[in-house]
């Protein structure tokens, strides 16, 4: 059989023999239930119900019910919620009955595993001839030894010297050891039978705290049994004490915790061995209850991941509620909705650098029979996967970008080559066709103007491709020098816009005082050229554009202002990419690369551009660089 069937039928047994007593015996569950009682404590308090029904019932329910049987019911319900209270043994404790008759009662605390977990009582008769008395009293003691003796729990009753008034069979079987030891001391039968002794100071210690005080004790040792086994055990000393509340014997009764003890120091060092391990990964791992309070974190998060002067103990503490992708995982699993997760989070390292992590949740070990204990968290760092995945989207966004670029280009360069290309061989046949004809030099020289035309517009297309060449491969060079922007802007209107190839005179404004300081010349006049032929170009029929220069206390400012087509919302920020234009542009000549090569300049002298404006209405392009 196993140990349940064996308990099983030790139970069944110890309930028969206490169902044949005389004496009325009730025991009680810890919570107050009754687990046992004997035809006698029924017939004792006039109870008519079967046995049967009554097991499992309230017993302080019980108290109360059968409390007007006795002479001073209130007393006798105060006494029983005092003895439990106490937990302590009692013995021939008189109590009367309403009709008169004295009973004893006797009590003693179910202790197992140093655990309360029940109350024994029981109720005798007090009978007046002491003779009548002896006819009871060795039969109830044979069947108490006999009971004893038959549970599996060693047992034995000592006098105030320590010396063996009992011991049943559960400590030793031999019956001639058994006999030998009643009215010796343990050193004495150790050192009969040759066996090693060792003093132990806490179990004498509580030995006498129970003689003095009157109470249960109990301590741990490990020690050797009556057979010399080494063995590691629990004991407990319960006082029995005489009608005037002195001790005079005490009961010991202890449990092998032998095994018990094995089995922790196997969990222990398999503890010590799977902490080792978790120390020795690279991964920082994280245990949380249900609370999410941290049980435990391996060496990798405390060396690397945890702040200084941080004390982490909660996973609040670690990482923000911010986080919330994390939380609705975390929390998912916590509840049980899955057993798993995981993603990506970023978090500071103990250096304060920002790393990216790859981490996993899952659930907690389950325990004590809660469904759900907690989280298990780990975090790998990914920093250098991530860098490396990003580095390779790069590459292939920048590849993706010059294979757009690369088409642009050639569709661009296709459509800006051929135009004047076609023009410029159209008007030489013309002009061969005039010179075989005899026509005047005046008529020949209209055309000969459209070649030269387009030659200065391939021109311009092949400097501005040279010039986006140049900045790709980082051959730009930046030379600037003091300059009169005063002076310099109005040479350069002179020259180029007074008036423009459309006849219209470019208008401008200065405010402010001037300031000198250093300008690229070339750059410069490139920045200022481009914006006012698009000025121009992009508002033809319309009012002149104009220039304004402002002085201010810490920049300059030029405006480029012009009342032209107007640039669409969503083309704004794509003109500073080379070979884009306005979807509005239509047929007006343009390459798309003159915006790029002015934000460069613009970027070269620590400045800003910006655009405002609206279809159908203008455009204004600012460019602020600070002295």
């Amino acid at each position: 059989m196993n140990n349940y069937e064996t308990h099983n039928s030790e139970l069944d047994k110890l309930k028969l023999i206490l169902n044949s007593f005389t004496d009325a015996v009730l025991l009680e569950s810890k919570d107050r239930t009754i687990d046992f009682v004997n035809q006698a404590f029924c017939n004792l308090f006039k109870i008519k119900l079967p046995i049967e029904s009554i097991i499992g019932s309230n017993c302080e329910e019980g108290v109360i019910a059968s409390s007007f049987q006795f002479k001073n019911p209130s007393r006798f319900i105060y006494r029983i919620e005092e003895i439990i209270e106490e937990l302590k043994p009692i013995q021939k404790e008189e109590i009367i009955l309403r009709d008169g008759r004295l009973f004893y009662r006797d009590y003693m605390p179910v202790i197992i595993n140093n655990v309360i977990s029940g109350h024994l009582w029981v109720y005798k008769e007090a009978f007046n001839n002491p003779e009548s008395l002896n006819i009871y009293t060795q039969p109830v003691i044979n069947l108490f030894e006999e009971i004893v003796n038959s549970i599996d729990v060693c047992i034995a009753v000592l006098d105030k010297e320590k010396k063996y008034l009992f011991i049943n069979k559960a400590s030793i079987s031999d019956n001639k050891k058994r006999n030998f030891l009643i009215g010796k001391t343990d050193i004495e039968y150790y050192k009969y039978f040759s066996i090693p002794y060792t003093y132990n100071q806490t179990g004498n210690e509580c030995f006498l705290k129970t003689i003095e005080e009157g109470i249960v004790t109990k301590f741990e040792e490990l020690s050797k049994d009556f057979t010399g086994k080494e063995c590691y055990k629990t004991i407990t000393y319960c006082p029995l004490t005489s009608g005037n509340g002195i001790v005079e014997k005490v009961i010991c009764y202890y449990i092998d915790l032998t095994k018990e003890k094995e089995a922790e120091n196997r969990l222990t060092k398999d503890l010590e061995s799977f902490k080792h391990s978790l120390n020795n990964i690279s991964e920082a791992v994280l245990v949380a209850d249900g609370n999410l309070e941290l049980t435990y974190s391996n060496y990798s998060f405390q060396e690397y991941l945890l702040q200084e002067n941080v004390d982490v103990h909660t996973i609040f503490n670690f990482i923000s509620f911010q986080n919330y992708d994390f939380y609705k995982q975390l929390f998912s699993v916590l509840s049980g909705d899955t057993s798993g997760a995981g993603g990506r989070i970023q978090l500071k390292d103990k250096n304060d650098s920002t790393n990216w992590y790859k981490y996993k949740i899952n659930k907690g070990v389950e325990s004590n029979g809660n469904k759900q204990s907690g989280v298990v968290t780990v975090l790998n760092n990914i920093s250098g996967e991530v860098a490396l995945e990003e580095n390779l989207l790069e590459v292939v966004k920048r590849e993706k970008e010059l294979n757009e670029l690369k088409s642009a280009f050639v569709n661009m360069v296709s459509h800006e080559m051929r135009t004047p290309l076609a023009i410029i061989s159209s008007c030489a046949e013309l002009i061969q066709l005039m010179i075989a004809s005899g026509k005047p030099k005046e008529d020949i020289e209209a055309y000969a103007g459209h070649i030269i035309r387009e030659v200065e517009r391939m021109t311009a297309f092949m400097n501005d491709i040279l010039i986006i060449s140049k900045i790709e491969a980082g051959k730009i060079e930046f030379n600037p020098e003091t300059i009169s922007l005063n002076s310099f802007l109005d040479e350069l209107i002179k020259k180029g816009y007074l008036p423009w190839k459309d006849n219209r005179s470019l208008e401008i404004s200065i405010k402010g005082n001037e300031r000198v300081f250093p300008f690229d010349n070339k750059m410069l006049r490139h920045i200022l050229q481009n914006l006012l032929d698009n000025a121009f170009k992009y508002s033809a029929n319309k009012a002149a554009p104009r220039i304004r220069l402002r002085y201010s206390k810490n920049y300059i400012t030029f405006s480029v202002i012009d009342a032209g087509i107007g640039i669409h919302p969503e083309d704004i920020e794509k003109l500073f990419s080379s070979f884009s234009r306005g979807r509005n542009v239509g047929s007006i000549y343009g390459t798309g690369i003159g915006l790029v090569v002015v934000k460069y300049f613009v970027d070269l002298h620590k400045g800003t551009i910006s655009i405002k404006s609206k279809l159908n209405v203008g455009s204004i392009f600012s460019i602020k660089i600070p002295y």
